[in-house]
């Protein structure tokens, strides 16, 4: 029963040191911790919300959920995604990355997380979210077997140490 309590209360400190911040979306006019993508033609949509820790070093996280809205199947199969950080060192920085080989029927939704902590441990890691922003790229979804054009999405970290 004390070694419980002992390893409760490490895990209680070690999350307490720890604070969650949002990105924001800034895209279409929206400066929005959560958006929602919609094709021009509303046959499908993607929700887009993302956070980071800061600890040593920055760590972020994505989450997409892609909804067909459409009568037609909805494919990530041929799909890349590329996270372009100003300032952070990702290991996939700038890289395109295959998509999950996904498809999702009409009237269906798939969610995804993507994780990615700075490659180098910095002294002051706040220095790093200021100025940073992260351009989100998705190429290659396509619905009902037409390609659809890429999706570029702006994600800024809200940053506490300079809000009012």
């Amino acid at each position: 029963m004390k070694l419980w309590l002992i390893c409760a209360g490490i895990a209680l400190a070690a999350s307490s040191c720890t604070s969650s911040y949002p990105y924001l979306v800034a895209t279409d006019n929206c400066n929005c911790e959560r958006f929602t993508y919609r094709d021009m033609r509303g046959r499908f949509e993607i929700d887009i919300s993302a956070r980071y820790e800061i600890k040593d070093k920055v760590t972020s996280t994505i989450e997409l959920v892609f909804r067909n809205k459409s009568r037609e199947v909805l494919s990530l199969q041929q799909a890349y995604i590329k996270g372009t950080s100003s300032n952070i060192q990702y290991p996939f920085n700038d890289r395109f990355q295959p998509m999950p080989f996904v498809h999702i029927e009409p009237g269906g939704s798939y969610s995804m997380t993507l994780t990615g902590s700075d490659a180098r441990i910095s002294d002051d890691p706040w220095l790093k979210i200021a100025g940073e922003k992260v351009v989100l790229e998705i190429r290659g979804l396509s619905l009902g077997g037409k390609t659809v054009l890429p999706i570029q999405l702006t994600l800024v970290p809200y940053n506490p140490k300079i809000s009012s």
